[in-house]
């Protein structure tokens, strides 16, 4: 193949890459103040359940976490303050998703880099297994085959 088409293919898989990081970093905001404690409660673990979140929790922790969003979010506190202050209060093991900035953003990044490289992996080999069924072998392939049936 030629290096033009490996570049046009790196830049294929480069612009997906970054548009999946975004899609999957860009949220859109929830309408109402109910929604928004509803998402952040989905996305926090109750600090004395075994990976169960605070809004499925029925243990009592679990509802004054649930009380204590609701609260928040009608002070008007941003998610992240919300987050901040569940973890000063329960743990940094009480939120779900791992940040979205620093080196923790690879969490995010890298399956999707990996999933883009490895369909565009296939898509190479694919294509390379079908341009070679249509070749023709030569006299000489044809020559070295039978010698080699001759011999066993």
């Amino acid at each position: 193949m030629k290096a033009r088409h490996w570049v046009s293919w790196l830049c294929v898989v480069f612009v997906s890459s970054l548009a999946l990081v975004v899609a999957a970093i860009a949220d859109d905001p929830p309408a109402t103040e109910a929604e928004r404690a509803y998402e952040i409660k989905e996305t926090m673990l109750c600090p004395v359940c075994d990976g169960q979140n605070v809004l499925e929790s029925n243990a009592p922790v679990a509802s004054a976490i649930r009380a204590q969003v609701d609260q928040l979010v009608s002070e008007g506190r941003s998610d992240e303050e919300i987050r901040a202050w569940m973890a000063r209060q329960y743990g940094k093991d009480v939120n779900a998703n791992p940040p979205r900035t620093g080196i923790a953003s690879l969490v995010w990044a890298v399956p999707v880099f990996f999933a883009v490289l490895s369909a565009a992996l296939m898509v190479s080999a694919f294509r390379k297994w079908r341009v070679g069924r249509g070749t023709e072998p030569s006299d000489d392939d044809l020559e070295i085959v039978s010698s080699l049936r001759e011999r066993t």
